[in-house]
């Protein structure tokens, strides 16, 4: 194929393509060779284990500007990278995608959505590529009209960020709106006329901030989040964020609470690791916080407006998903029976799928483009949607876990295999050290969400009462789930029959709370563990709030096996502190001649702390000496 004559062509309209190669893997292979040979300069990434950057760096190039991107899936096809890189491919470039041979409902989606659009061509083993050039580049392409920096939305922007220096500024906007852009000149701008405070910009990563960092001109310079938060005085900074929605919440809070944030930038939809729940919810935080001004970019500057890649990558991967009209009655109709419906995605209409997408965006922080690849592609993941008038108000996503293979239990409990999509038996086997419920069978709450509409009316426990009539009828052993323990979240959950099985120390990255698992048995034998498991938890947690703890013969035994754990497998220290401090309380540690540093076993902090507080050379000195006198206590008390 003639690429080059290709991309000149469409240049000249600012539009660009999208090639989907779909055919065997030595037909891909061998046509992938050729767009490199031909384009040298293409961004690269692939699942495979090639020379090519691997698929899940794809965050690394957000900040980037290509005129070619080359992403090859041989295995699954990874839609939030899709959805980024798209978006960082200039007017008149090209995306080439490579996809998996085999035939999945996500796939077909993404190939029967192409047909709606303009220039995003199937190219099969028996496409004439000839005959496909001569029309690429002999087309008939809209008229660009000439881009000039800034334009008057920009200029606007800018001239109301310099008059109000004192305002928080928010440009929310889609990918290649020239957010970027315009905080770039603005920092230009204000070093013109103000002095002061530095200016400095941070962002999840330095590569996010090149666009910025360029139109800035040395007015401003990066600082990792982390680093302003250890490092840096409060109030030492004006500060700039760019894109805010792939750090997280209560990291973006933190840094707004200590110092002067004049702009924060970030897209609205799609794949930066949130959406529209996070705009929402971020930009009516900040609101409260600070005063604020919002901007809107709607007009794209990286490619035209004719350009016809987002619109489908929009459509097929539901990125900005909103409810259909509903008739107000719905949310208002309080005596009408609710209707339950067990599903999978894939057999849903577009009408229904787009519906549960849209509820799941605006209900949690962390949706993104791979929910649905997962959702149509994966047979253990299925959906509880709720039904008014036929409308669905409300959904459990829900995976099918447990029933694992005998020869990895004992390394999963050890720590030395994990398996995907295993998230509630692996956890608790590990953390717990509780060997017999990776046999069970799981059926693990992923997300609940209910229509903001309709809140507050008992929707979501129905729901979670309906799935565990439908797990009873199945003979499920337990249902469960796992998330960031925020205090609203844990007050739903409070209402339910769940019982709290684990807390854990470290906070979650995204949602800034500690990861909390929750279970319920369905039979005697998991209601008699789960309820142990939970007393064993409750006592956790009352140590940690320096509240005496009296032991009994159950939570000993947890104890001991979670010691084990530590002292021959990988649990970490910080896991094991408790369970030593009960298994001290039967068999004193002092009577066994054993020997520890200090008051280590009541020290709630992290690794790195407790080895400098105690003089290690490092964690892993740290834990293996400990993990020796652990063998030798375990030994002494047997």
């Amino acid at each position: 194929m003639g690429l080059q004559r290709i991309a000149h062509h469409l240049k000249t309209a600012r539009v660009r393509a999208v090639f989907l190669f779909d055919g065997p893997r030595d037909w891909q292979a061998f046509h992938k060779n050729a767009v490199i040979n031909q384009l040298p300069t293409a961004l690269c990434l692939s699942d495979n284990e090639s020379n090519d950057i691997a698929v899940h760096r794809y965050r690394d190039y957000l900040g980037s500007s290509n005129d070619f991107v080359v992403l090859e899936f041989t295995e699954v096809i990874h839609a939030d990278a899709l959805a980024a890189l798209a978006g960082t491919v200039n007017g008149g470039g090209i995306l080439f995608v490579f996809l998996p041979e085999a035939v999945t409902p996500f796939k077909k989606r993404l190939l029967a959505s192409s047909v709606n659009f303009a220039r995003i061509e199937i190219l099969k083993p028996d496409t004439d590529l000839k005959a496909l050039t001569q029309e690429l580049a002999g087309s008939n392409l809209p008229k660009s009209k000439k881009i000039s920096l800034p334009n008057s939305t920009q200029k606007t922007i800018i001239e109301k960020m310099i008059d109000l220096p004192g305002t928080c500024h928010i440009l929310m906007a889609d990918r290649g709106r020239g957010k970027s852009t315009t905080l770039g000149l603005a920092c230009q701008a204000w070093i013109r006329n103000y002095r002061g405070r530095e200016l400095v910009v941070t962002g999840p990563r330095p590569s996010a901030t090149t666009t910025l960092l360029e139109h800035a001109a040395k007015s401003v310079r990066f600082v990792p989040w982390d680093k302003l938060l250890s490092d840096y005085a409060p109030q030492s900074v004006r500060l700039i964020i760019d894109e805010a929605a792939a750090i997280p919440m209560h990291v973006l809070q933190q840094l707004v609470q200590r110092f002067t944030v004049w702009a924060v930038a970030s897209t609205v939809d799609g794949y930066e690791g949130c959406g529209r729940g996070f705009a929402v919810r971020f930009v009516e935080w900040l609101q409260q916080q600070r005063t604020c001004k919002l901007h809107d970019l709607t007009e794209p500057m990286r490619w035209s407006v004719n350009d016809e890649v987002e619109p489908w990558l929009n459509q097929a991967l539901l990125m900005q998903a909103h409810h259909q009209k509903n008739d107000h009655s719905i949310f208002t109709d309080t005596q009408s029976s609710t209707t339950f419906q067990d599903t999978h995605a894939s057999e849903l209409s577009e009408y229904d799928l787009q519906e549960v997408i849209t509820l799941l965006l605006e209900a949690h922080y962390q949706s993104s483009p791979n929910d649905l690849r997962l959702l149509l592609d994966d047979q253990q993941q299925r959906l509880v949607l709720a039904r008014r008038q036929d409308s669905i108000i409300g959904v459990i996503w829900y995976s099918l876990e447990g029933q694992l293979p005998q020869e990895l239990q004992q390394p999963i409990v050890d720590g030395k295999r994990r398996l995907n999509g295993q998230i509630l038996p692996q956890a608790i086997a590990f953390y717990l050290q509780q060997l017999e419920v990776l046999s069970w069978r799981w059926w693990r709450v992923t997300r609940v969400a209910v229509h903001d509409k309709v809140r507050r009316q008992g929707i979501g426990l129905e729901l979670l009462n309906e799935l565990k009539k439908l797990s009873l009828h199945a003979q499920v052993d337990a249902l469960g789930s796992s998330f960031g323990a925020s205090p609203d979240v844990l007050e739903f959950w409070r209402q339910s029959p769940y019982k709290i099985v684990r807390m854990g120390r470290k906070l979650n990255m995204a949602s800034g709370y500690p990861n909390a698992i929750l279970a319920l048995g369905l039979n005697d034998e998991s209601r008699e563990l789960i309820e142990r498991l939970h007393q064993y938890c409750n006592a956790e947690l009352d140590w940690r709030n320096h509240v005496d703890v009296s032991v009994n013969t159950a939570m000993y035994r947890i104890a001991r096996a979670v010691l084990v754990g530590f002292a021959y497998g990988n649990l970490p220290f910080t896991e094991a502190q408790f369970a030593w401090n009960v298994c001290d309380k039967k068999y004193p540690i002092k009577a066994s001649g054993v020997t520890l540093p200090g008051q280590i076993l009541n020290v709630a902090e992290d690794l790195a702390r407790l080895t400098q507080k105690y003089g290690y050379s490092s964690q892993q000195t740290m834990q293996n000496q400990l993990r020796q006198i652990a063998r030798e206590y375990l030994e002494l008390t047997r």
